[in-house]
This record gives structure tokens, sequence and C-alpha cells, in this order.
């Protein structure tokens, strides 16, 4: 199933940059010199490689121009470095900035090692495993993580799916690793099998400690989820997700959609049927209504989980980004999947468009 992971290359698309994008000299002659150092057999310095990534985060972040991320105007001058980035100062509204202001690497000191953490992302390393590749703490590997994934989710949540729709309900128990546990969702009462085997027995656990999640994929390979909590609406949960005059298909199963299905408008329910329908879901949806595509990227989804043995659920729909992220890049080499997922998670916590 195709599925559309937008990036950056478009904004750098163009033969020449922009005047305010142009790089300093010393990064394009530092640019000329690393195929002549490679080809020597020498390594290249990790200043020069960090300097040179500041210059492509800035022609990605701001492709039309220096934008002051604070008013978003043009009047900007350049204001001495810090740490070797480059700093500017807005005549406007008085304020500084620097190349990284507002992207995933804003306060990052190890600016050289992204290619490779992003390289690791791709290949589905753990925290641990990136830590030990890296030389860095896993602290800092599960923090760099987040900054990647959130600035994913961030940007997935504009897009939402629309035309035909493929909706499936996966149930949850919900997970609070990492977090304190509330009042309501505790287990210390129940029976230790009970504790053991949480989803064999959610019949027993408190409504606290239930969920699901909602999964949606458009003909497009659009896919996006949600996280819903027991007794949740899925229509409400379905809105944030699926544009309003989205045309929805799910199987007419228990095992698909584990809570009662209340869209205002026409589902087409497909594959089995259980209980009464109402007069309007009996027509026959036709061969274009199916939710294969769904079903397949849940069990997808669900395999590549495992590695990571429990992932608190507040942080679901951030793996469930990452994946699809993965997913996407399957067929392409490591390095240059690497390059996509940095650029792409700058762009979408980077500036805002000037206007």
């Amino acid at each position: 199933m195709p599925l559309a992971v937008r990036t950056s290359s478009v904004l750098r698309a163009s033969s020449k940059a922009p005047f305010g994008c142009e790089r300093p000299i010393e990064e394009r002659l530092a640019a000329l010199a690393l195929p002549i150092s490679a080809e020597r057999g020498e390594l290249p310095s990790r200043a020069v490689r960090a300097e040179l990534w500041v210059g492509e985060i800035r022609d990605a972040l701001m492709p039309r121009g220096l934008v002051c991320p604070s008013c978003r105007g043009f009047a900007i001058v350049r204001y001495g470095k810090r740490r070797g980035v480059q700093r500017y100062k807005c005549k406007e509204c008085r304020s500084y900035f620097t190349d990284l202001t507002g992207s995933a690497l804003y306060r990052v000191r190890r600016r050289d090692l992204w290619l490779d953490f992003c390289q690791c992302m791709v290949e589905g390393l753990s925290v641990r495993q990136t830590a030990r590749s890296l030389g860095i703490s896993k602290n800092t590997a599960f923090a760099w993580r987040h900054r990647v994934i959130a600035a994913l989710t961030s940007a997935d949540s504009h897009i939402p799916c629309s035309g035909i729709v493929e909706v499936v309900h996966y149930p949850l128990v919900r997970s609070f690793k990492g977090s304190h546990v509330p009042d309501g969702a505790r287990l210390d009462d129940l029976d230790w099998i009970v504790r053991r085997y949480r989803s064999a027995y959610r019949h027993a656990l408190p409504p606290a400690r239930l969920g699901g999640l909602l999964l949606a994929v458009d003909r497009e390979g659009t896919a996006r989820a949600r996280v819903t909590m027991h007794g949740e609406s899925l229509a409400g949960a379905l809105r944030r997700i699926a544009s309003h005059n989205a045309d929805i298909c799910a199987y007419r199963s228990y095992s698909s959609l584990t809570a009662p299905m209340d869209w205002p408008d026409r589902v087409n329910w497909v594959g089995g049927r259980r209980g009464r329908l109402k007069a309007r879901d009996r027509l026959d949806p036709g061969p274009l209504y199916h939710a294969r595509n769904v079903r397949g990227l849940l069990h997808k989804f669900r395999d590549w989980m495992r590695p990571f043995r429990g992932v608190a659920t507040r942080y679901l729909l951030r793996y469930f980004s990452w994946y699809l992220r993965v997913s996407a890049c399957a067929a392409v080499r490591p390095g240059a999947a690497a390059r996509l997922l940095f650029f792409e998670a700058l762009q979408a916590s980077g500036h805002p468009e000037p206007g």
C-alpha cells in the first residue's frame, strides 16, 4: 500500500536558492573539499559536517529567504555566531534567532550525529542500541527520538483522510509506562493472573484502563490514527482524522469495531455482518468499498511494535507516525532514507511560511 511521505526536497528543488538562503563561502568551499578528502581516504571533520548541515537546514526551513520567527519580517542582518551557528537580528522586532531556532535541532549539541541517528531510526534500532552505536547516553537517544517523532506527529495531524476512508478500531489496554498511574486505573487489588494477562481479561479491568486505536486509510495512501478512551464516541475521533465528507467503510464485525459506530452519514459495511442492520446499511456497497488496506496496516504495525516491548499509550501515535515513514522508505537506501526522515522532521517543526 503506498503511503505518501512528504519531504522537504521539494523546497530545495530549484537550481539556485534565493539570495537570503545562499550559503557562506566557507560552507561552499567545505562542500567542494569533501569529495577530494573522500578520494584520499581522509575522514571528514565533524565540525565541517555540522556546518554543512546547518546550511542545508537553513535552505529547507527558509526557502524564500531569512524570515524572523517572531514577526515574520524580512529585515534581517547577521549578528555573529554562537557555537558555530550563525545568529541573526530582526530590525523590525529587535529579536535574535539562529538557523536552528524552531527546529528539532534547537539547543542540540551533537548536531554532527543526527544523520547517523536518523539512520538508526530508519533501521528501527532500540534506544540502547542507538546509544551504543553513536556513543551517547540512552537518555539522550530517547530524547532525540521523541523530538523527531513528535514533529512527525504534529505534521500528520494537519492532513486528514478524505474520499473513501477505511476504518478499523483495535482494542487496547492503556499503558502508563514511565508515568504515574491514576487512582482509577490501578491494578493492585486484582488477581495476579489478571494483571499478568491483561489482554485476555479485559472484562475484569477498570474502565480507566480500557481504550482503543482507531486507524483510517484513504485511497491516496494517507493513514491517520487516534487513541480512544473507554466509552468515547467513534464519530468524534473520526472527525479529527477524516474530513467531514469522508465516505466511511468498515467491516461489520466485533473484531473490526469494538465500539459502536455513530458516524452521522452513511457507513458502507463490508464483510461479515452481525446483528440487526438499518435499512440504509442493507445495501450492497459495491466492489470499491473494502477494508483490506487498513487491516493489513494494523497487522504490520503490531508486528513492528513487538521489539519495543511495550510503549506508553500517550506515545503510541508518535510511534505510528514513525512507522509510516519507515514503511514508506523500505525500498530506499538507508542513507537516503535517513536524509528524508531528517529533513521531514525539520520541516515539520520549522519556521512558518512568510506572508
